[in-house]
């Protein structure tokens, strides 16, 4: 009956549903943290004409912190899973969610679902190579910066990319936006799902003349990074602890 009733609020009431399935962020004001506190961050850097993009949108949780801010700016998610598009994009009407995923080239790929029980994880869906207990699925792909040339954009105040180790080729598809439109990217980087050198991504994004932050837990503050103990930052044992798990890099351009 519960699973009728919720279907139910997905189906007709989309803003009551929303509330329910992401009540995790309101733990972002009691300091126990059940979702990624760096929500947190985009209270103090978004405006009411931000241009927000949203790149591993899964199923929207920073698209539901980024419309109670954006007003008249713009909302743009990137999602290569079709059933994660439909999903986010009944639920918000207001943003526009391409089908595709941000890499390094503009072409093809195959995304890689993991399977679960007798269905799939679609949360957990990557370009890279997760092992042969996946659906493949033929996606497209493009580059930040010829999807921003496409779309005549100018202005991005805060990109958010999260692609499951997918991010070194997602950033290297950015490079006229570092140079031109230097928006703030929040990163997501773990140790655990890269194949490349972490050193690489992070010093390729400071050299466009970038600083590189986290979101400290008890400060509410950001707080400077060296990638070089990133290790101290993702224990085994923080993993699934918002509280001490960090995995979320704040680059912010230089002034």
């Amino acid at each position: 009956m519960l699973k009728i009733l919720i279907q139910l609020a997905y189906q007709f009431w989309p803003e009551l549903y929303k509330k329910r399935f992401f009540k995790s962020l309101n733990s972002l004001s009691t300091g126990n943290f059940k979702c990624e506190p760096e929500l947190l961050y985009l209270n103090s850097v978004l405006k009411e004409d931000s241009t927000f993009i949203d790149i591993g949108t899964n199923k929207g949780i920073y698209l539901y912190q980024a419309e109670k801010i954006i007003q008249s700016g713009k909302i743009v998610g990137f999602e290569p899973n079709q059933e994660m598009v439909k999903f986010a994009s009944h639920l918000f009407p207001k943003a526009q969610i391409f089908p595709l995923a941000v890499s390094s080239q503009t072409g093809t790929s195959v995304l890689n679902i993991p399977k679960k029980g007798t269905g799939l994880q679609d949360t957990r869906g990557s370009i890279e190579d997760l092992g042969d207990n996946v659906v493949r699925v033929e996606i497209k792909t493009i580059t930040l910066d010829d999807w921003s040339s496409q779309q005549n954009i100018a202005k991005i105040d805060v990109v958010k990319i999260d692609v499951e180790g997918h991010e070194w080729d997602a950033i290297q598809g950015c490079k006229k936006m570092l140079e031109v439109i230097r928006p703030i990217f929040i990163v997501e980087i773990e140790l655990r799902h890269a194949k490349y050198a972490i050193a690489d991504i992070f010093e390729f994004i400071k050299g466009f003349g970038y600083d590189v932050f986290y979101f400290n837990r008890q400060t509410l503050q950001l707080a400077s990074f060296d990638y070089t103990k990133m290790a101290d930052f993702q224990k085994d044992e923080y993993l699934n602890d918002f509280n001490r798990y960090i995995n979320n890099f704040i680059f912010i351009p230089k002034k």
